[in-house]
């Protein structure tokens, strides 16, 4: 795969993270090799514009530009070395933020052992309303790339936000497998007892949308919002290795290995996660679930989305002429998860349907 179709693959979520568009095409200009280190590959291109930033004082903008740098995941030190980078900019930088802000680590305990898993956690100045939110990317985009997700949506629900690294990503210390929703259910656990009778919700975005689905259909949290998970719901055959852009290596590397499986491999670990096998889509009940995607997912089959309709706590969105995770209308998609989540969590119904009017126009509602 060439680095010029990555950017026109990933550039819009460069942005997204808070890289300003001019120096996404600075690094676009100078890149020409993925992998390995000196002039003209990602990691040192990158990093000499992280670099930049941080001389002129520009910490939060320096951590975003180092998360583009380890960039799509830690299979190499120099990679590993970027993401230490990335922590200490933003560290330097969360004074500056306009919302209440904390780093902790949470001790859990899970069939896997016992471990301390980092969250940033963020929260409205001053009166916050009763609820947390805890908030995850996918396998390739991690707490602090979701930063301003997570500080935005803190203030405008009022909600406490928990961001997280999911399993295989980031500082969470477990793999990626089909069961890792168990360290999930004790971070959620852990959250309960801090906050007795708030709620508790989740929103995935990516794979992490995975998880939001899965603690939903379990009725571990109160709702939960997935935005381009996959499910299985679709039932859908899909060979791995033949997802585009690397996204096979990805996942892989999330998951621990350390060589791309064989085909049947690569099939057999996939459908470990479909929640159709699992059987969880035979069950009723669950909590809310608000399930999200474009219409054109290059990912995930669109019918791992449209057949959550079916069950009764479900509402699907299916935004039109976009794709993954519908980048091309995030920002009004996030402003409608809103009002959703305000809605059920004791907020003005009239306030809620408000926050989605902005992607009525583009949306087709299911269930």
């Amino acid at each position: 795969m060439s680095t010029d179709a990555l950017f026109e693959e990933r550039s819009r979520q460069f942005t997204a993270w808070g890289n300003p568009p001019a120096l996404v095409e600075r690094a676009r200009s100078r890149i020409r090799v993925m992998w390995g280190t000196g002039p003209g590959t990602w990691v040192d291109e990158w990093g000499l514009l992280a670099r930049e930033a941080e001389a002129d004082g520009d910490f939060l903008r320096a951590a975003q530009l180092w998360g583009a740098t380890r960039f799509p995941s830690l299979a190499a030190p120099e990679r590993v070395a970027a993401q230490h980078e990335q922590l200490r900019c933003y560290l330097r930088a969360w004074p500056g933020f306009p919302a209440g802000f904390r780093r902790r680590t949470i001790p859990l305990r899970t069939p896997e052992g016992e471990h301390e898993l980092p969250v940033h956690e963020f929260t409205r100045r001053g009166r916050r309303r009763p609820g947390v939110l805890v908030m995850s990317g996918g396998v390739d985009t991690w707490k602090i790339e979701i930063h301003r997700m997570a500080m935005t949506t803190a203030r405008a629900t009022g909600l406490k936000v928990i961001a997280v690294d999911m399993a295989g990503t980031g500082e969470n210390p477990l793999p990626l497998t089909p069961h890792s929703d168990r360290q999930l259910h004790a971070l959620i656990a852990h959250v309960r007892e801090e906050h007795p009778g708030e709620p508790v919700l989740y929103f995935g975005l990516s794979f992490g949308g995975h998880w939001a689905v899965k603690l939903a259909l379990q009725g571990a949290v109160d709702a939960a919002v997935d935005i381009g998970g996959p499910t299985g719901a679709a039932d859908a055959r899909t060979d791995p290795l033949a997802l585009p852009y690397g996204m096979a290596g990805i996942v892989g590397n999330a998951m621990g290995l350390d060589a791309l499986p064989s085909a049947q491999e690569a099939s057999d670990l996939l459908d470990g996660f479909s929640l159709r096998r699992q059987g969880l889509l035979a069950a009723d009940g669950g909590a809310p679930l608000l399930a999200a995607n474009g219409d054109h997912d290059q990912y995930v089959p669109l019918g791992d989305t449209t057949a959550l309709a079916a069950r009764k706590h479900a509402t699907v969105w299916i935004v039109r002429d976009a794709t993954h995770c519908a980048t091309e209308r995030f920002r009004p998609l996030l402003v409608g998860s809103w009002g959703w989540l305000r809605a059920r969590t004791g907020g003005s119904r009239l306030a809620g349907s408000a926050l989605r009017l902005p992607s009525r126009r583009f949306v087709t509602v299911h269930g």
